[in-house]
């Protein structure tokens, strides 16, 4: 269980997407506290320097001077800033060194920047005011700001740390609660490769919560406990049928057998073996049919133990070399040395044969068949490579079902059984089946390990 896999989930998804809600919740909150807060503060500090104006408002020419020396003394937190000048710019009383550059003289509160003769400190932020004495001279009043800074400065590492913690907490717990649901999904999937490697009495497992898997896990299982109901009717019809025609024709064939014996040198002796010829042709087609129906069943399984692959193949090989010299056919065979496997040798011998002799039916005079044993990925793997004409590639999946039979081999004898009794031995031991081209011809692949590993 990948950190990619997890992230792809949905609940993941949801939870990373109701994490930057709650961020940008969380920032516009902080951003509506400071806001307020700071308009709140400069309304007060507007508030202390209109009452300083009104205080110096009532205060005589004369004397103006002196209460701004005793307003400077009595400022114990420096937080004040006073200022009489001349005319000319020049200080007259105050602990503001000089004017402020473009600070406009209309008796109305701005944001400037001060400097303070009894502080060593730099300038510092601060609202002031400006106003023009009747004697022409310049009265300045100021209050320190630099709290509003400060304040700024704690809410910025507010807005960060309060979001990024947001969007932390909801990437951790994203990834928390993407677990259950993957390992659920990754259940789900199991059981679906089960399915469709033929195991089609499982079912999708329920957890019991009532949730959207469960809802989409119970609907499956209904079509499937549908699709498992149908198949099984319509693979009984067929059993049945072949069944149940098997000994009526078996019956036909004897009879038409004595009635050919008795008529002797008759003109219909030759015709009445072709009708037994036919016969034959339609008990072999039920028989493979049952035999497809033996092998679904899947009740051999209790018949699987360790076996020798080269042992088996060799088997088969030595079985169709009449066949393959008949046609001139090279049929070549190379073992390497493999585990042995857990199988049913009797039904794997059956597999080699049908796959061989196909190889070997469409295979010209002259051409060769290679049977290769070899140590796969994940265990012994069989390739059987002939020089025929080769599968079409839109023919490689159907070849597969039962009676389908290809272009090429419309001409040759049989019923298109062959592989689908292949495909149903290769399903009950749960190993894998391919064709490619070769290039020419075709490559039948075995792999002879469970396909879900």
């Amino acid at each position: 269980m990948s950190l990619s896999e997890l992230s792809r989930t949905v609940a993941f998804r949801l939870t990373l997407l109701y994490s930057l809600f709650f961020a940008a919740c969380v920032v516009m909150l902080l951003g509506f506290i400071y806001w307020q807060t700071a308009t709140e503060m400069t309304r007060r500090v507007d508030l202390i320097l209109t009452l300083e104006e009104t205080r110096f408002n009532q205060v005589s020419p004369d004397t103006l001077s002196d209460e701004i020396d005793k307003s400077v003394q009595r400022d114990h937190r420096h937080v004040y800033f006073y200022g009489l000048f001349s005319s000319d710019g020049r200080l007259i009383a105050g602990n503001i060194p000089r004017l402020p550059p473009g600070m406009p003289v209309d008796g109305h509160i701005h944001g400037t920047t001060l400097s303070a003769t009894n502080l060593a400190s730099q300038s510092m932020p601060a609202r002031a005011l400006a106003i023009r004495q009747g004697s022409g001279s310049i009265l300045l009043i100021g209050h320190d700001v630099q709290q509003f800074t400060e304040f700024g400065e704690v809410m910025r590492s507010a807005f960060f740390w309060g979001g990024s913690l947001t969007i932390l907490l909801g990437l951790v717990f994203g990834l928390l609660l993407s677990f259950g649901p993957l390992r659920r999904v990754e259940q789900i999937q199991q059981v679906c490769e089960l399915i469709m490697h033929g195991n089609m009495k499982q079912r999708l497992p329920v957890s019991g919560r009532h949730d959207e898997l469960d809802m989409l896990a119970v609907i499956v299982n209904k079509v499937l406990d549908e699709v498992d109901r149908l198949m099984s009717e319509v693979k009984s019809v067929g059993d049945n049928i072949a069944h149940d025609l098997r000994t009526p024709l078996t019956r036909l064939r004897a009879l038409l057998y004595r009635m050919q014996q008795q008529l002797g040198d008759s003109p219909h002796h030759a015709m009445m073996g072709q009708v037994i010829a036919e016969v034959d042709s339609l008990l072999l087609r039920f028989r493979a049919l049952l035999r497809i129906s033996e092998i679904e069943n899947k009740q051999r399984r209790a018949g699987f133990k360790l076996i020798q692959l080269p042992e088996i193949l060799a088997q088969a090989v030595n079985f169709l070399e009449p066949l393959a010299e008949n046609k001139s056919i090279k049929l070549s065979m190379v073992a390497e040395s493999v585990d042995p496997i857990n199988g049913d040798g009797e039904l794997l011998f059956e597999v080699f044969v049908n796959v061989l002799d196909n190889a070997i039916k469409f295979t010209p005079e002259g051409g060769r068949v290679k049977v290769h044993l070899s140590s796969g990925p994940k265990g012994a793997q069989v390739d059987i490579v002939d020089s025929g004409a080769g599968i079409r590639e839109n023919e490689k999946s159907a070849v597969l079902n039962r009676f389908y039979r290809g272009e090429n081999d419309l001409q040759a004898p049989g019923f298109g059984l062959g592989l689908s009794i292949v495909m149903a031995i290769i399903r009950l031991h749960d190993f894998g089946f391919r064709l490619e081209d070769a290039d020419p011809g075709t490559r039948a692949t075995i792999y002879c390990w469970p396909q879900g590993v």
